[in-house]
């Protein structure tokens, strides 16, 4: 494991291989995760490629950021700590929230990013159902009252806690973060994409549906998708092509 250390005295732990005159692929993992969660389809990649893996801001041995950062941020710091390794021209492997940076990266900088795989990427606002509105709004309505009448936050925290979806219960401090990101839709940034771009998907994901990955698919020009079959919205780790695919598209 390496470190760098970033500004406001903050550190990103990464994995780099350093292997040379060969072509870089940057891992970028989900919310939640960190650099290992990818690992199974990485080390597989190891004898050809120059793997660097990095933990997201707030996530596993890197600092969380001290402002309340949105993806493009995220992807402003991830093309920065690149550079600051002399690195020029690379592809990147996104998961979920880290396909999400990945797209702004290439969006921002086009002429550093080669290509882009983006698996279950949460680059979309998701359809709410009705009992996500009732969380939100009874949420909204509790905090009001136990707060105005009375003085009461340590309630309004725990049902925010016990109502919150997994990811945002596991954000361990980063609940702003999260807010702020799952209400980004990447729509116009897809739209602009010139590089060549790869979608792979689980069938029966439910926190980034297949219809995401159409559309997904649609909005960007040059653009393949691959479905995996009764995948979750971790294809990767219950289909081993997902190596393959890297191998013959980077």
């Amino acid at each position: 494991m390496l470190f760098s250390a970033r500004p406001d005295n903050r550190v990103i732990r990464y994995i780099d291989t350093k292997k040379t005159d060969v072509e870089v692929i940057v891992f970028l993992h989900g919310w939640g995760a960190d650099l290992h969660n990818l690992i199974g389809v990485y080390r597989e990649l190891f004898d050809f490629y120059r793997i660097i893996s990095i933990d997201l801001p707030g996530f596993g041995g890197s600092t969380r950021p001290k402002d309340t950062w949105s993806s493009f941020e995220y992807a402003e710091e991830i093309s920065c700590f690149l550079k600051s390794l002399g690195i020029e021209k690379y592809s990147i492997v996104g998961h979920s929230f880290g396909g999400k940076i990945a797209s702004i990266i290439a969006y921002k900088k086009p002429d550093e990013v080669k290509k882009l795989v983006l698996i279950a990427a949460s680059c979309l606002r998701n359809k709410r159902g009705l009992n996500w509105y009732f969380k939100v709004y009874s949420y909204k309505f509790i905090k009001y009252i136990l707060i105005r009448f009375f003085n009461r936050n340590d309630i309004v925290e725990k049902f925010k806690r016990k109502s919150g979806s997994g990811d945002y219960r596991s954000s361990l401090g980063m609940q702003d973060i999260l807010v702020k990101v799952v209400n980004e839709d990447l729509s116009h940034v897809l739209k602009q994409l010139q590089l060549p771009v790869f979608l792979y998907w689980g069938e029966n994901d439910d926190a980034t549906p297949v219809w995401m990955a159409k559309k997904v698919s649609h909005l960007i020009k040059d653009s393949g998708l691959f479905i995996v079959k009764n995948g979750s919205h971790y294809p990767f780790l219950e289909d081993n092509r997902i190596v393959s695919i890297i191998q013959n598209f980077i």
